[in-house]
């Protein structure tokens, strides 16, 4: 995962460059002594969170950050209940209030469905001429027209009505300028568009997309490619005219792919974003080999011309590689009960179901309860990890002694990175890792949904090869 890291250092870097200071401001008492973390999202194709700046609110409630940004873009801050956003021009101070602080409940933290409610921020001392209130004008007036014309638009696909709101809308916003406003709206045009011409897509797609400049930046742009070009390598798969796509990504030759949406009329660079989109979709749909899209994947990070293409084609290469089946485990190093560092070496020549747990989750301590039996029954075979992803380790802790737990517990508090590389952001998630280090399982099922017996037929499988292959590991190590 150094790799991966290497790249977001790379990609902020490169977002950096020719940068102006902008300083977000405001004051805000009940988030006094809180962190607040600004982001952007850079490419609609891995759609990550790309951490600007972050802030320590003051106990009086003041707070201020300055951002290094050479471009207007959309900045986010995840604020429990809430997410905020705005726009930002470089250069700019933009003094904001934020939403009254409201603390998620501890299901809603640890649910992959919850989604923080949008929370435009307010501001305060600008006049009405900001680009951030023509925006939300703009979006007020296109929801009234959507809403207004429901049944013609989302039931009879009607596209003279559709045509006539772009109209009115285009005459009314027709002396706005801004650029980044100008492709704001035409991409919630480009998405109004698409609606009512799901059946023939290539309208919208020679429109809006196919010889335009990528955006890759704008949220528009991001939410028109993905609601358009999702999956779309694997769609146009199943097209019996084009069939040979799947001939092309199962020998991994992204050049060939390229080449296949140019002669449709794309100009390249558009071209090759709508590939990496369809490769880093299609790895996990079925359609291709996932050899082949890895060795497509590969051969774009070293024959793109693009610059903004080629940091993403490594990331996508990063992110479907770092957590398979075969791949070695990351790395971790922690402190244990005991106080003492652990890492995976530890437990080197041993079977390991690495767990990641919050104690204030229902479903956590159901599942950590679930591991009880398992773990005395196989404790000869396999070792039982536990990280906690509390806030506060003393809770894990006083679970441990309260629950009589027996296994390694490991403090994984504000472990930031260690999160993102195993991917557990929502808990409770588990890994089998194998005596050598690497992923045998990932993810693992849960013990109360069948981890039990596949581990069983999956050690007796390795326990069969060892005695066929005696050079290998013994699989038990120290437990004997």
């Amino acid at each position: 995962m150094q790799h991966f890291n290497i790249l977001i250092i790379f990609l902020l870097i490169s977002f950096q460059l020719n940068a102006q200071k902008t300083t977000i401001s405001g004051k805000a008492l009940d988030y006094s002594s809180k962190e607040i973390t600004f982001y952007t999202i850079p490419d609609p194709v891995l759609h990550q969170k790309l951490e600007l700046a972050k802030t320590k609110v003051a106990p009086d409630g003041t707070f201020s950050v300055v951002l290094p940004i050479s471009q207007t873009i959309e900045i986010y801050a995840d604020l429990e209940k809430y997410c905020g956003t705005m726009a930002v021009e470089p250069g700019k101070n933009y003094s904001v209030t934020l939403p009254p602080f409201s603390l998620r409940t501890s299901n809603e933290a640890h649910s992959s469905y919850f989604k923080p409610a949008p929370y435009w921020l307010g501001l305060t001392g600008t006049n009405n001429s900001d680009l951030n209130f023509s925006v939300r004008s703009f979006i007020t007036d296109f929801n009234l027209e959507t809403v207004k014309n429901t049944i013609s638009i989302f039931q009879k696909g009607s596209k003279e009505v559709v045509n006539e709101i772009i109209e009115r809308l285009e005459k009314k916003y027709s002396a706005y300028q801004n650029e980044y406003f100008k492709t704001l709206m035409a991409y919630y045009f480009a998405d109004l568009e698409y609606t009512v011409n799901q059946r023939t897509p290539e309208f919208v797609i020679r429109k809006y997309f196919s010889t335009k400049p990528v955006q890759l930046h704008h949220p528009i742009y991001q939410r028109a490619f993905e609601t358009i070009f999702t999956d779309y390598l694997s769609k146009q798969s199943k097209n019996i005219e084009y069939r040979k796509i799947i001939t092309i990504t199962n020998s991994g030759n992204y050049a060939e792919l390229v080449n296949f949406f140019e002669k449709r009329g794309y100009q390249k660079e558009f071209a090759e974003l709508v590939v990496l989109k369809g490769l880093n979709d299609g790895y996990y749909t079925g359609s291709f080999t996932k050899e082949g899209v890895i060795k497509a994947i590969e051969m774009a990070q070293t024959t793109t011309t693009s610059s903004v293409l080629k940091p993403i084609a490594r990331q996508i290469k990063s992110k479907l590689t770092s957590l398979s089946v075969g791949g070695k485990a990351p790395t971790l190093k922690l402190i244990n009960l005991k106080k003492e560092a652990v890492t995976l070496d530890k437990f080197r020549g041993q079977f390991v179901y690495l767990t990641f747990f919050n104690s204030k989750s229902t479903d956590c301590r159901t599942e950590l309860d679930s591991i009880v039996s398992i773990e005395k029954r196989l404790r000869k075979i396999l070792s039982v990890v536990s990280v906690s992803v509390d806030d506060n380790f003393d809770n894990a802790v006083q679970l441990w002694k309260t629950k009589g737990y027996s296994w390694e517990l490991l403090d994984g508090a504000k472990q930031k990175q260690l999160i993102i590389n195993y991917n557990a952001s929502i808990t409770p998630a588990f890994y089998l890792i194998s005596p050598d280090g690497t992923l045998q399982l990932s993810q693992a099922p849960s013990p109360s949904h069948g981890f039990e017996p596949l581990f069983i037929k999956m050690f007796r499988d390795y326990s069969f090869k060892q005695q066929r292959n005696p050079n290998q590991p013994e699989p038990i190590g120290a437990k004997r």
